[in-house]
């Protein structure tokens, strides 16, 4: 085991590692910052970390939602002794969200919240255009005429009120420093990185929120809105086919949206689909892998054989580290078992890495984000600046 690993992202605050609970101990991933009580069953941190569970926190003013999810990284500070305590945990919010929300605390108004991950827009609008649309400057713009158009489409949609925008306006991130390999812009399509920026000045001019990730990715931005605002709306309906952004569902509270294939996961969906909980979706992603941001995951590890042995055994730390102590039937278990012992700080950086972070500084309230349509003076000045005809577009609201 290696010494404790400091963050390469100054801003990342660091939480009480993972400990094994004692003689029960899963995998090796030890501290003495834990003091598992078992008769309340919680799990109290040392140092500056927040408890996972505390008594009676479903009847708490301050939500369960809360407790869960206070640190800034969603799934990072669940500590955990025996399997059945995870198991316990889910219990608590089975009624709303499994694992993660007992009590929903604040006021709901009846309206949709819309998470668009603008990055996947482009890339959609890019390779699946087949016309060409060229600026004054002879470059490349079908992607943005294409995003404003489907943006559009989006807001036509019954009860679309609410939406906002999410670009990795810069492709690296905070990620690539703990992981070089991580995903980047290099080999990517020069006329589609060039369009980023003009993209977001078109979704804005359409009178979006747009929010433009530098340091972060859009999808961090995405989720931080996800839980900022999941208690004050109806439903949270996250518009992308990223698997990785599944981690966030709670229950019906929080889905995602596939636009192209018409199909929206719900906390049941993604069980079904995955075969697993939400919350072990970014275990899973360390194991398998994710190709799309880089994450090569543990030889051998494939999507079945994760799905079951994360079915039985939720995180990281509570799979045993040797297959004669799986309770679960795997094939190729002795081999898994010791790829998984013998990488064990592999799988731990790669599911930091597909863990998506709750702590970007979003200025907006959700009354910004609502739609009150296109700001007419403005998207005629977009459209003239990129040489697109503004008649040709499909505005079917103007906000003034």
């Amino acid at each position: 085991m290696s010494g404790e690993r400091s963050s390469p992202f100054s801003a990342v605050q660091r939480l009480p590692e993972i400990g094994d609970g004692g003689p029960q101990c899963r995998g090796k991933r030890t501290r003495s910052l834990l003091q598992p009580n078992t008769c309340l069953r919680i799990v109290e941190c040392g140092g500056e970390g927040r408890p996972d569970l505390v008594e009676d926190a479903g009847q708490s003013d301050q939500g369960f939602l809360d407790l869960c999810l206070g640190g800034p990284v969603l799934g990072r500070n669940l500590a955990v002794e025996p399997a059945k305590m995870v198991a316990e945990r889910r219990e608590l919010g089975r009624d709303i969200a499994p694992g993660i929300c007992r009590s929903l605390r604040r006021r709901i108004i009846l309206v949709r919240l819309h998470l668009l991950d603008g990055t996947y827009e482009l890339f959609r609008a890019h390779y699946g255009r087949k016309d060409t649309v060229t600026g004054p400057d002879g470059s490349d713009l079908k992607a943005t005429l294409g995003i404003m158009e489907s943006t559009l489409a989006l807001l036509r949609e019954p009860g679309v009120t609410h939406l906002a925008a999410s670009f990795d306006t810069v492709i690296e991130s905070f990620r690539n420093v703990m992981f070089p390999a991580y995903k980047s812009s290099a080999g990517m399509d020069p006329d589609l990185l060039a369009q980023f920026p003009t993209a977001e000045d078109a979704l804005e001019s359409l009178g979006i929120v747009v929010w433009r990730n530098i340091e972060f990715e859009a999808d961090d931005a995405i989720a931080t809105a996800a839980i900022r605002w999941v208690e004050d709306v109806e439903q949270v309906v996250i518009a992308t086919p990223d698997k990785d952004l599944n981690q966030l569902v709670i229950g019906d509270r929080i889905v995602t949206y596939n636009r192209r294939e018409q199909k929206m996961l719900d906390e049941s969906a993604v069980v079904e689909k995955f075969g697993i909980h939400p919350e072990s979706i970014p275990d899973y992603l360390a194991l398998v892998g994710d190709t799309a941001d880089g994450v090569p995951g543990l030889p051998g590890w494939g999507a079945k054989s994760a799905s079951v042995v994360l079915a039985h055994y939720p995180r990281l730390e509570l799979i045993p580290v040797s297959a004669a102590d799986w309770e679960v039937a795997v094939r190729g278990a002795d081999k898994l078992a010791a790829t998984f012992k013998d990488n064990q700080e592999l799988a731990y950086m790669y599911r930091e890495l597909t863990t998506l972070r709750l702590d970007v500084p979003l200025v907006e309230t959700l009354a910004d984000l609502e739609w009150k349509g296109v700001p007419r003076s403005r998207f005629e000045q977009f459209c003239s600046t990129v040489g697109f005809d503004p008649d040709s577009i499909r505005v079917h609201r103007w906000a003034d």
